[in-house]
C-alpha cells in the first residue's frame, strides 16, 4: 500500500507553475501581437510588462517560439480552462498538440482568446456575433432598437402599476376584515 507523503509547500507536484514574470512577459508579447486591445487594464500590462523587463524574462528569446499550456493560458486571459475549450469548439480553433496530446497555445491563440473575451465579456457580443467579427474581420458595434427598447420599458412600467394596484387593493381588503 502506497502512502502520499506530505507536502509541505501546498503546490501540486511535477506541475510548474507560471511565474508572474512570465505571465507578463506573455501579457506584453499578446498585446504586441495584436491590434486589438487587450481585456487586461493597461496600467497592469505596463506594470506587468516592467516587471518582467527588470527581471530581465524575454530578453533574447524569440517571440514567435513561446508556448503556454491551457492553464497558463486561461490565467493570461482571466477565464477557466474548460472555457477556452469551449470557445476552441464555438470559433473553430485547433492548438498544436504536444507529443504528448497536451495543448500547446502560442502568442497568436492567446491574444486571439484575448478578443474573444473582449468581444463577449466588454462589448457585449453573443457567440454567433464574436464570430461573425473574427470571421469577417469588421467590426460593427451591436445595435439597440431605441423604438423597441422604449416599447419594452413602457411595458415593464405598465406591469409595475399593475402589481402596485394589486398591492393596494389586498391591503385594502385585508384590513376591512
Amino acid at each position: 500500500m502506497t502512502t502520499k507523503k506530505p507536502n509541505p509547500t501546498g503546490t501540486r507536484r511535477g506541475r510548474r507553475g507560471a511565474s508572474s514574470s512570465r505571465l507578463a512577459d506573455a501579457l506584453r508579447r499578446a498585446a504586441d501581437n495584436t491590434d486589438e486591445p487587450p481585456s487586461v487594464a493597461p496600467d497592469e500590462v505596463e506594470a506587468a510588462a516592467a516587471e518582467s523587463d527588470a527581471a530581465g524574462v524575454g530578453k533574447g528569446e524569440r517571440k514567435d517560439s513561446a508556448s503556454y499550456r491551457i492553464g497558463e493560458v486561461a490565467g493570461l486571459v482571466g477565464v477557466d480552462a474548460h472555457v477556452l475549450r469551449y470557445w476552441e469548439s464555438e470559433f473553430r480553433l485547433k492548438p498544436e498538440r504536444s507529443a504528448s496530446g497536451q495543448r500547446v497555445y502560442r502568442q497568436k491563440d492567446l491574444a486571439r482568446f484575448l478578443r474573444i473575451k473582449s468581444l463577449l465579456h466588454d462589448e457585449g457580443y453573443t457567440i454567433a456575433g464574436a464570430r461573425r467579427v473574427l470571421e469577417n474581420g469588421v467590426e460593427s458595434k451591436p445595435t439597440v432598437d431605441n423604438s423597441r427598447l422604449q416599447a419594452a420599458l413602457e411595458r415593464v412600467r405598465g406591469v409595475r402599476e399593475q402589481i402596485s394596484e394589486m398591492r393596494d387593493q389586498i391591503e385594502m381588503e385585508l384590513i376591512h376584515r
